[in-house]
């Protein structure tokens, strides 16, 4: 008798189990990665460039199959004694749910090769397959999830940010000014979780802690890498790591609970071989199946 119980016990937790992971979607990483690598096709998407007019007609279009509403934020900036024009993207899903989560990421990518070994590369621009559209191509796939399933607390922002890269590294000038621009004209109530991901695609991945993250939003950061933990995805690693001025740091100084999800150790950062072979689509699986989870799992 208690054998048959136990039996029976084991039957409901396995279809109790099955039924948890069914009500989660799967996100497909390959996917990710043929986004990545369309992003990488079109060239360096320099601001100004006929490159990133591409890429940005390639997210809206992709925003638009997917029946996000898409809406555009123009801005212009003085750097260096010249003006550059901008312009922010928002995929919103399901925008009549109150409670929003925000997923940001950049699409621009360096105009200057500065931190290669061959000096001769250091005035090219960066193609950016990691740093750029690896975060692009995770919030794209995200966007495919959500048209094939409503979530069922919370409504979606997918957020594109402009003229991320363009700063040097004894000045904060020149960083991140498109979310800067997004965060200060911000309208409305703020989204309850803001989660940039950036340099999400590298082979060998590892995700610390970053310090402004868990200093400004140590829950939100427990509860992303308690459901990485969760799914076995030791890539997230507990330690703490350095203070980084990415997109989410625009947010966190307009009052929005923020953090950022990325792996800054990538040898190719800032050279002429940040390259779609350096990533993979195993990579850009495991940081999306923890967002796809964030969003539904109950």
């Amino acid at each position: 008798m208690i054998k048959s119980n136990l039996i029976i016990l084991m039957l409901i937790s396995g279809i109790i189990l099955i039924s948890c992971t069914k009500q989660v979607p799967l996100f497909k990483g390959e996917n990710a990665f043929t986004m990545l690598k369309d992003q990488c096709d079109l060239g360096a998407r320099v601001p100004g460039s006929e490159e990133i007019e591409l890429c940005r007609d390639y997210i809206i279009d992709r925003l638009q199959k997917y029946g996000a509403d898409v809406k555009q934020q123009k801005f212009t900036i003085e750097y260096e004694g010249r003006e550059i024009p901008g312009v922010n993207i928002t995929g919103s899903f399901y925008p009549r749910l109150s409670r929003r989560i925000l997923l940001g990421a950049h699409y621009d990518t360096r105009p200057w090769a500065d931190k290669d070994a061959d000096e001769n590369n250091h005035n090219k621009p960066v193609l950016g397959a990691n740093d750029g559209a690896s975060g692009v191509a995770v919030l794209l796939e995200m966007g495919r999830i959500l048209a094939e399933k409503m979530p069922e607390e919370y409504g979606v922002d997918l957020v594109f940010f402009d003229l991320e890269d363009m700063g040097t590294y004894t000045e904060d000038g020149g960083w991140c000014q498109g979310s800067k621009y997004f965060a200060e004209h911000w309208e409305g109530d703020k989204p309850e979780k803001s989660i940039v991901v950036d340099m999400i695609g590298d082979k060998d991945l590892r995700i610390p802690i970053e310090y402004h993250s868990y200093h400004n939003s140590p829950l939100l950061v427990r509860e992303v890498w308690d459901i990485a933990w969760q799914l076995g995805i030791t890539e997230f690693d507990n330690r703490i790591d350095n203070a980084i001025d990415d997109d989410h740091y625009s947010l966190i100084t307009e009052g929005f609970e923020a953090i950022d999800i990325i792996d800054f150790e990538y040898d190719s950062w800032h050279t002429t071989h940040d390259t779609p072979d350096k990533c993979s689509a195993a990579s850009l699986q495991k940081v999306g199946q923890v967002l796809v989870n964030l969003i539904y799992q109950k």
